[in-house]
């Protein structure tokens, strides 16, 4: 990678793979917001004292005088001096001596403008301190008064009283609210640099630009519409599910459905492409794999394989991820027990009688060798050379020869079916696998003996309407290993399931 490639790359990045991780997430955005909006409550009941208020105005006079200074401006000038005095320590420890208790709160007094008015107020914090503290400045500023002047007193124009409501109250709600926006907010900002910097392929030039490997197509997005019409046109699906007692079946991307985009059909079209002129160079056996589940590997190698029958060639599908078979419920074909493709090559059935176990579609005119249970001894299986005598026996008779593989990233598989093949692909989904990791996946691809062609971008999205694409996209389709990696032992990030 050179230079300008170092670094955050903002073309790398599509704002819709932020706002699935924030819809992921949304949990935890939820827990956070309640989780700050009850810190916020705890600190504002338990911890935050409210404080209480009370007051009086007081009047300065002379003692020749019943109301006024004879001068105002002199009684002004008092005035000020009182209100010094009225909010002074020596006062406040004048009334300590003489109650014999320590008081809380504070004491101002402040001139009302230039009168001989004084506003005098003290704060507590409960409604009887405060009143305690402000009669405590009434009986005893007297005995301070001479230091101010000889002539002047002061006068107390209205008794205080209790205080009934708390002179700073909090909006709690409102506190509490706000408090959980903030949350929600700064965890929306984590997630947000998390689906930044988390290194997966988001769109065709992040590909480019970090994978050691050429692109041979990109497949779109296909949305809730297409899952929608694909109810009303598979009636394959309404039958299997009288037959299984009602149970929820998944629908199925197949290109041979009318409800199907035109953008996912022409990128299908493509592939196949690809695959003819490889097999013009003499290629047979082509190799689908993925580096984790849920990729959608399974259902480009099905309709990959229908589009080339769909041409008039003679075309064997084969299902050899047998850990998580799914391609029979996905082609909508059912399988006898004896003609299982695990079963016969547990029995070490002979390469003729298993080819003759295929079944075949007489929709689109697909040959296809499927599983419909899992196998523990894969490994075993896959290396055995009954498998190499069947690929070897299916070069000679078929056209082409599509094998569907488990995924790279957590079994040798693919790397044994590599040996059998002539070609291989490796499907790479929209935000779900780190760069790095998809490398490692086409170097182990590269070392085998098949020629690695490249990937298939796949689920691609993208937020404007039409962009570097088809700008289409499709999820929830064919079967999921579940979280990440689930089936296998991992989790998987991304919530649309389709493998």
């Amino acid at each position: 990678m050179d230079e300008n490639n170092q670094g955050l790359q903002w073309s790398h990045i599509e704002p819709l793979c932020i706002l699935r991780a924030l819809a992921r997430q949304l949990w935890m955005l939820l827990l956070a917001a309640l989780t700050c909006a009850m810190a916020a409550w705890i600190v504002l009941t338990c911890f935050v004292t409210q404080q209480y208020t009370s007051s009086t105005t007081f009047s300065v006079t002379t003692r020749t005088s019943n109301l006024y200074y004879t001068n105002i401006t002199a009684a002004a000038d008092v005035a000020a001096s009182y209100s010094q005095l009225l909010q002074s320590r020596v006062l406040r420890q004048t009334m300590e001596q003489n109650l014999g208790m320590p008081l809380n709160g504070a004491v101002s007094a402040q001139q009302l403008g230039e009168t001989n008015l004084i506003r005098v107020t003290v704060t507590a914090g409960t409604p009887r301190q405060a009143l305690v503290l402000l009669k405590a400045v009434s009986d005893n500023y007297g005995s301070l008064s001479a230091h101010v002047s000889s002539t002047a007193v002061l006068s107390q124009l209205n008794s205080p009283s209790l205080s009934v409501a708390p002179s700073r109250s909090y909006n709690v709600p409102r506190i509490c609210l706000m408090a959980a926006i903030a949350g929600a907010a700064l965890t929306a900002l984590g997630v947000a640099w998390a689906s930044v910097s988390s290194g997966t392929v988001q769109t065709q030039e992040g590909a480019r630009s970090d994978l050691d490997a050429k692109i041979i197509s990109t497949v779109p997005h296909e949305g809730r519409r297409t899952r929608k019409l694909l109810g009303w046109f598979d009636d394959r699906r309404r039958e299997r599910r009288a037959r299984r007692g009602g149970k929820r079946l998944r629908r199925n991307l197949n290109i041979s459905s009318p409800a199907i985009s035109f953008a996912f059909t022409e990128s299908i079209h493509r592939i196949a492409e690809k695959f003819q002129h490889e097999h013009a160079k003499g290629r047979r056996v082509f190799l689908f794999s993925s580096v984790s589940a849920a990729e959608g590997k399974s259902t480009l190698a099905a309709n990959t394989a229908i589009s080339l029958a769909s041409r008039g060639v003679s075309v064997l599908f084969i299902d050899l991820d047998l850990r998580r078979p799914v391609q029979s419920e996905m082609l909508g074909l059912s399988v006898k027990q004896k003609n299982e493709l695990g079963t016969l090559l547990t029995e070490s059935a002979a390469p003729e009688k298993i080819l003759s176990a295929v079944v075949t579609d007489p929709a689109t005119g697909l040959h296809s060798l499927l599983s419909t249970k899992s196998y523990t001894d894969v490994i075993e299986l896959l290396a055995s050379a009954q498998l190499a005598k069947v690929v070897a026996l299916a070069r000679e008779r078929y056209d082409y020869v599509i094998i569907d593989s488990p995924p790279l990233g957590f079994f040798s598989d693919s790397e044994l079916l590599s040996d059998l093949s002539d070609a291989s692909v490796l499907v790479v989904r929209q935000d779900t696998v780190p760069a790095p990791e998809i490398n490692d996946a086409i170097d182990a691809l590269r070392a085998g003996k098949a020629e690695f062609l490249g990937c298939i971008l796949n689920d691609m999205s993208h937020l404007t309407a039409y962009s570097a694409g088809y700008g289409y996209g499709y999820g929830y389709y064919g079967y999921g290993y579940g979280k990440k990696y689930d089936k296998y032992g991992y989790g998987h990030r991304s919530g649309r399931k389709q493998q």
